[in-house]
């Protein structure tokens, strides 16, 4: 009876083993077709690999300068958008900065290798110098959803100079400096420069213009200009001698259209400036502007007068001894009543030290020599011996009160 009973159980735990192991191989052949059955949608939520993804490149560059353009004129850009991924690419506009026009590019379907032009156009407006105009461009690319195009550039007017100014920094006065520059066109009349001159009269005999040929441009043949119809280029000399201290002022440019038998002239006037460093130094203290070379003196009544001193520094040249004296003072006016007296140098082995005392003599008439402008002060001019400083101008600021 116990033998029949232990293989009662046996046959029973048996049994329990054979449909424990038939289940779990049943529940992983269910498991199985179930990954098959969702296949094709779990494929369709993992990431594309990243060589398959659509991808653009904007051919040239997403930003384009227009250089200088006439007041008034359009001009416009293609900016290439090429598919270079592997996989289709939506485009869209999306926007773009209120004065910068978007052309016929509404939306575009891209295929790989495919490409597609956006213009971008511009109006040149008149009061406006300079510009920079953006437009985005909307795709469907991860990391690319938005694309910015930029355009930039100035507005100059019917005459335009490159470079539109020039400093020439310190110069020593016993050397000669030159400068050559452009002027553009963008008239399609001819461009007939007749003159060119040194707008600061006192220093025009240092100054020498010279004048080249003009030349027709074709539209578009210069990126920077591309407007430009006609170019002529410019030298400018300046000679040995120019009076210490700084300078500034015009070369003025005369250009004359003809019709018929009228002719009308205008000017275009290239600023320059620098400072001119020669064996002659000033040692004023704080009346002393140097950068203005302006000596102020101050303000008093007749019956006081006025008084300042300063000290002109003469470095040796060669084996001339410095000589200095009082060569003019400008305006009459002034003449009348400014007194200029040079005293005894301070001699060294380099240099020499004049004392120089500019005066108001009590009892002077009434004066006033100390306006807004240069124009409205008084001038002094020390003349020397010494070649490459032959002259030395300072302008004198003061008040005399009745």
């Amino acid at each position: 009876m116990r033998i029949l009973i232990l293989t009662l159980v046996c046959i029973a735990a048996g049994f329990g083993i054979a449909k424990y192991q038939v289940d779990q191989r049943a529940a992983r052949v269910v498991s199985t077709l179930g990954l098959k059955a969702d296949m094709e949608a779990t494929l369709a939520t993992v990431p594309v690999p990243k060589e398959e993804q659509g991808r653009i490149e904007v051919v040239g560059g997403d930003t384009f300068d227009f250089g200088t353009m006439k007041q008034g004129s359009t001009r416009s850009h293609k900016f290439v958008f090429k598919n270079v991924g592997g996989s289709p690419v939506q485009l869209e506009f999306k926007s773009s900065t209120c004065k910068c026009t978007v052309g016929k590019f509404k939306e575009a379907k891209l295929e790989p290798g495919q490409q597609t032009d956006v213009d971008l156009e511009w109006h040149a407006e008149k009061g406006v110098k300079e510009f920079s105009q953006t437009a985005t461009i909307a795709s469907d690319v991860i990391g690319q959803e938005e694309i910015k195009l930029s355009i930039h550039g100035k507005i100059g007017a019917s005459f335009v100079f490159d470079p539109p100014d020039h400093d020439f920094g310190d110069c020593l006065a016993s050397q000669e400096y030159s400068f050559s520059g452009k002027l553009y066109s963008f008239e399609e009349t001819p461009l007939r420069v007749n003159a060119g001159n040194w707008s600061e009269t006192s220093l025009s005999k240092y100054v020498n213009v010279q004048l080249g040929e003009v030349r027709d441009l074709k539209k578009g043949e210069l990126a920077e200009f591309a407007d430009a119809r006609h170019v002529m280029d410019f030298t400018v000399k300046l000679g040995r001698g120019v009076p210490s201290g700084r300078f500034a002022g015009n070369v003025a440019l005369t250009y004359s259209d003809y019709s018929g038998e009228s002719e009308e002239a205008e000017q275009f006037n290239f600023p320059m400036r620098g400072r001119s460093v020669t064996v002659l130094t000033i040692v004023g203290g704080n009346d002393y502007n140097e950068e203005k070379n302006t000596l102020s003196l101050g303000s008093a009544s007749s019956r006081v007068g006025l008084k300042k001193s300063f000290l002109l520094k003469v470095k040796n040249e060669g084996d001339i001894v410095p000589v200095i004296r009082l060569g003019k003072i400008t305006p009459d006016t002034a003449a009348e009543v400014l007194k200029v007296k040079i005293g005894e140098p301070t001699v060294s082995a380099t240099q020499r030290i004049f004392p120089v005392t500019v005066e108001v003599e009590p009892g002077s008439p009434a004066c006033e020599m100390a306006g807004a402008f240069g124009k409205d002060f008084a001038k002094i001019v020390l003349e020397t011996n010494i070649e490459s400083a032959r002259e030395f101008p300072m302008f004198i600021k003061f008040r005399i009160t009745e």
